[in-house]
């Protein structure tokens, strides 16, 4: 049980890295107001003791006694709750800091191994567990004075009393582990459940307007009951085991406090002890039993929040498939682009074989073939989601993974299919990528997006709802757009992003494009036959495979695959959009 603690105490205060006057003021604050507390019975028996003795002055002299150190327990618990406070504060922002910088350095397994449901638990309750951590290692290592202490006295008056006293404290520590061990196996288990549920319920929220459309929530609702099934019978087995420690303890304690009554009638009957001496081992055996429950309260607690910890500390320890940045830091880049024999493998199979391809500056390439050909890989390769299985990909003749984190994210931009917009103002949703207002109005220009935003009641200060819901798709795509022109990103990707955009909008795609390649090296996936023919080249993929590459009208004449995806009548290839 001491091997089992320590190694929770080691992996807690590795993790939160705590403040140490924090720890320190918070252990002090317990020591003395579980040493004032301690006194209180002490001061009682002899407030018992002088007025039995008929002597008045000292009965008063400890009543006064008893006021101060009540007085000063009540400061010393203060102090302790308000640095407890501190202590959260500062190990909330902390944890939440390293978790959500982490999440920037993952890579695109992270989530098939950490899901969205265990992650959210984790952040919004997994990290508040963890700054009760300090609290209850105060209220452990004091606990554990406490009981020293009582036994100590309690030895001073008799020892025979004091071995009751001993055995009590091992059999109810004992019985109290053995249950909480069972109780958090299954708590366990349930927070697993929690996690399979958050999961699903943050899809079901994403995919509401899909799921009134197909009426998928009859099949959605019984795979909720069945996690709920899970969860219950997990949440009851744990809440027996704690039913079942409950009712041990309860047992254990009637039996001590009667072969203690009854050792105590014996001791008064042959004179051994007085009425004071009676009144005293009677309140610290309470207080004993107070302890003793807190203390094992507080390793239920540390063990539970060990869980939590270790929940942490996944998501920390997560390797992102030997992914790491380099110490290039530049912006001089020029923007060329080479991949040379590259080939990946995901989920032990190959979705990407050989592949070589250079894009020059200036230059517009488009990535087109049937879904789960690979597409969406080869921009992931360029995002540094994923690490080439053979081969290297080349900036200007550098690896890209020898660049520093901050100067390739600054130097190669991506408008994804379905880009995020925050619950804020366009204004602030620009802000972060840069605040100057004129560089923003220019960007929004060139997107196409600065007249529509003039009509708004509030123009640019128009507050956008929940991933920009009060604005069309096509609108917020080109708001999306307008931050990576911002960005002054040498490389953009643009990953299929005329899918939400209406007829009218999509038709000012090919002359953004157009001029966003004077400044730019730019890279498409697209379906549309139209934005297809804006490329100077076009990368045909088959089955991870480059099949061939060449121009519109070179590709049109000969090439079986490019005539149907112009088409529009190419078939997808079920099962592999996964690769995609």
């Amino acid at each position: 049980m001491i091997k089992e603690y320590y190694g929770f105490i080691k992996d807690y205060l590795e993790l939160a890295e705590l403040k140490i006057k924090y720890l320190v003021i918070n252990l002090v604050s317990a020591f003395f107001y579980k040493g004032f507390s301690l006194l209180l019975p002490f001061v009682a028996s002899l407030i018992i003791k002088y007025l039995t003795q008929g002597n008045a002055e000292l009965t008063y002299l400890a009543i006064g006694g008893y006021l101060v150190v009540y007085i000063l327990y009540n400061i010393a618990l203060y102090i302790n709750y308000r640095i407890y406070g501190y202590n959260m504060d500062y190990c909330y922002d902390k944890m939440t800091k390293k978790v959500l910088n982490k999440l920037v350095d993952v890579d695109g397994n992270f989530t098939r191994m950490i899901s969205k449901g265990r992650l959210m638990n984790s952040i919004n309750s997994d990290i508040v567990e963890i700054g009760d951590m300090n609290d209850q290692l105060s209220e452990f290592f004091m606990g554990l004075l406490q009981i020293a202490a009582v036994l100590i006295i309690v030895a001073m008056v008799n020892i025979y009393l004091a071995i009751i006293f001993i055995l009590f404290t091992f059999v109810y520590i004992y019985v109290r582990n053995k249950a909480d061990a069972k109780a958090n196996y299954y708590h366990n288990k349930v927070q697993i459940q929690d996690d399979r549920y958050t999961t699903l319920l943050t899809q079901i929220i994403s995919g509401l307007q899909e799921i009134k459309t197909f009426n998928m929530l009859p099949k959605l609702t019984s795979k909720l009951d069945i996690i709920q099934n899970n969860f219950t019978k997990c949440y009851k087995t744990k809440r027996e085991y704690n039913t079942l420690r409950d009712n041990d303890i309860r047992a254990v304690t009637y039996i001590f406090r009667f072969i203690l009554y009854a050792f105590l009638v014996y001791l008064i009957m042959i004179g051994k002890i007085d009425v004071s001496v009676l009144v005293l081992v009677i309140a610290y055996h309470e207080y004993l039993e107070e302890y003793v429950g807190d203390l094992i309260s507080s390793t239920s607690s540390i063990r539970e929040t060990n869980t939590a910890v270790c929940r942490i500390n996944d998501i920390l320890n997560y390797s992102s498939d030997d992914i790491t940045f380099g110490n290039l830091d530049t912006q001089d880049i020029y923007g060329m682009i080479e991949f040379k024999h590259v080939s990946l493998e995901f989920k032990k199979k190959e979705v990407l074989h050989n592949i070589n391809l250079r894009v020059d500056h200036n230059e517009v390439v488009a990535i087109v073939g049937e879904a789960g050909s690979g597409k969406t890989m080869m921009l992931n390769l360029l995002l540094r989601l994923y690490k080439p299985t053979k081969g290297k990909i080349k900036i200007d003749n550098v690896d890209i993974f020898e660049f520093s984190k901050e100067s390739y994210s600054k130097s190669v931009s991506v408008v994804n299919q379905k880009p995020f917009i925050f619950n804020m103002s366009i204004r602030k949703n620009l802000n972060f990528v840069d605040s100057n207002i004129e560089h923003q109005i220019e960007a929004c220009k060139k997107a196409g997006i600065h007249d529509f935003i003039e009509t708004l009641p509030n123009g640019y200060n128009t507050i956008l709802r929940e991933n920009g819901s009060n604005i069309s798709g096509g609108q917020k795509q080109m708001i999306s757009i307008a931050r990576t022109i911002l960005s002054k990103a040498e490389v953009i990707l643009l990953d299929d992003i005329t899918t939400s955009l209406d007829p009218d909008t999509a038709k000012l795609v090919p002359k953004l494009i157009d001029n966003l390649k004077k400044d730019h090296t730019i890279i498409m996936i697209t379906k549309k036959p139209d934005l297809m023919k804006v490329a100077d080249r076009i990368v045909v993929l088959d089955e991870g495979r480059i099949q061939e590459v060449g121009t519109h009208k070179e590709l049109l004449k000969h090439n079986e695959i490019y005539q149907l995806l112009q088409s529009r009548k190419s078939p997808s290839r079920t099962g592999v959009f996964d690769n995609d």
